[in-house]
């Protein structure tokens, strides 16, 4: 939940003891609690022995910025920790201090325990539907990486495709993003290491659950998005950096690629790049009729981009900008044949879903879902509809949309909370979406489309029934008139 108030009651107990004060020279309870907390925390102070941090090093190192001398005496600090053995040796007798001092804590253990004993339930993510195949990550609890899963139907047995916890000594090593080919025959997922923006791309044969000879190095900020056959993939990314400048060089010239299967990276396509603008960043999507690569360009980390289509079957054709400028943040939604359609703030600080015609010349916005009161959050084309989610008094509210925008109904949520998903293709029948409240753990729903109603897919076992207590929204008025939402968690039937 988002920008909200929490009002909870907490019983407050009173106790009496003897003094040798009068009631009038009784000390407030407040100020008698702070003396005692005071107490206590300068005793424990008293006995803390004083912590030796580590010496480190300066080195004698200024530069010129803008005609100002800026003395950074330890720039040797900003050095990979894995490559350089003296930062390596810093960060542990840095560590060394620190958990000295944190093991020696009353309470400790009783807090971690309980801290883990909360913390230990399995958690499900949105299921990718392709090919009849459902995609999915699960955690049993306290694994440090989810698992990726897949079963051969909506109610089948999960079975394990990936599983990173194996993948490094230190657990640093992730699975990051993950998309599976249409007919549901690949899986694309991408490798994260320590915790770098870097990405190694891969492929996997779902049938077989072995990874292909493919693999895609320095990918950074990109999109993966399968060629509607699955031929192969577009993906972003920057050129290879010079010896030990992994870490260091900066985010230029980035490009678009498609990258056949069963071929070698050196041989994969370019499809986009901007070399007389190497600050420019690009991602790409294959369209919903899978004939363009859908361009965002970004300069910097504004939220104002440039789109641009690029013929897939056309090798020849020129870019095209059918969103100029960088002036206005444009998300493309997907496509019905030439009508575009995307999340934009053009005349919309609140955003709203327009439409764009690309046989026009210049195609010019239409409106679909105009601005409403609340913050559009994202919106999808499923099951024949235009889906839209919005935030509402810091609270999820989805509405289901005809293409002309048409108000068809509102998705019945499980109650008062946030909701997040409800991808998939214009064709599914069905949609998946999380819902978590102050209540409830994440659980996953899945939604009949057609038939506009939500059943559970995946909910964790928790320890406690979440009916058992109640969610409740109320509003109060501030000074200036404004109107507060404020949600109230109690036990239910009180």
């Amino acid at each position: 939940m988002r920008k909200s108030l929490i009002l909870m009651t907490l019983p407050i107990a009173a106790c009496s003891t003897t003094s040798t004060m009068s009631s009038q020279q009784a000390m407030p309870a407040g100020a008698a609690l702070e003396q005692a907390e005071g107490a206590v925390a300068a005793a424990r102070l008293a006995v803390q022995p004083a912590l030796a941090y580590p010496q480190t090093r300066r080195q004698d190192l200024t530069e010129t910025q803008f005609g100002v001398a800026v003395a950074d005496p330890y720039r040797w600090l900003e050095n990979d920790v894995r490559n350089d053995a003296e930062v390596r040796s810093w960060v542990t007798a840095q560590n060394q201090v620190t958990d000295a001092f944190l093991d020696q804590l009353p309470g400790r253990e009783a807090l971690k325990g309980r801290m883990t004993e909360l913390y230990n339930f399995e958690r499900f993510g949105i299921p990718q539907q392709k090919g009849g195949r459902y995609f999915y990550q699960r955690n049993s609890g306290l694994q440090n990486q989810s698992p990726l899963f897949v079963r051969e139907s909506v109610d089948g047995e999960p079975r394990l495709l990936i599983d990173p916890n194996g993948w490094s000594q230190d657990g640093a090593t992730a699975l990051a993003e993950w998309v599976p080919s249409e007919d549901g025959k690949h899986l694309l997922y991408s490798v994260q290491d320590g915790g770098t923006d870097w990405r190694t791309v891969k492929v996997l044969d779902v049938a077989t659950g072995k990874p292909t000879a493919d693999e895609v190095k320095w990918v950074k900020f990109s999109n993966l998005s399968w060629a509607k056959d699955g031929s192969g993939f577009l993906y972003s990314r920057f050129d290879e950096p010079a010896a030990g400048q992994t870490f260091q060089s900066l985010n230029q010239n980035q490009k678009v690629y498609f990258h056949k299967l069963g071929t070698p990276q050196s041989a994969d396509r370019l499809v986009f790049a901007t070399p007389a603008k190497p600050e420019l960043n690009h991602t790409a999507e294959v369209s919903d009729d899978g004939r363009w690569a859908v361009v965002t360009s970004s300069s910097g980390t504004d939220e104002r981009y440039e789109v641009t289509l690029v013929d897939l079957a056309r090798r020849a054709a020129k870019p095209r900008v059918i969103v100029p400028g960088f002036q206005y943040n444009y998300s493309y939604v997907g496509n019905r044949g030439p009508t575009f359609y995307f999340i934009a703030n053009e005349g919309a600080p609140k955003l709203k879903v327009v439409s764009l015609d690309i046989r026009d010349a210049a195609p010019k916005p239409k409106t679909i879902i105009a601005e409403q009161e609340a913050t559009l959050d994202g919106a999808s084309l499923v099951g024949g509809k235009l889906i839209a989610s919005y935030l509402v008094d810091a609270k999820t509210e989805v509405r289901v949309h005809d293409l002309d925008g048409k108000l068809a109904r509102k998705i019945d949520l499980p109650g008062i909370g946030t909701a997040g998903g409800f991808g998939g293709d214009f064709d599914d029948p069905e949609t998946f979406f999380a819902f978590t409240s102050f209540n409830r753990p994440t659980t996953i729903y899945r939604y009949d489309v057609r038939a506009g109603q939500a059943s559970e897919w995946a909910a964790p076992k928790v320890a406690f029934n979440p009916e058992d207590y109640s969610v409740e929204q109320r509003f109060f008025a501030s000074k200036d008139g404004a109107r507060v939402p404020m949600f109230k968690i109690g036990r239910a039937h009180v």
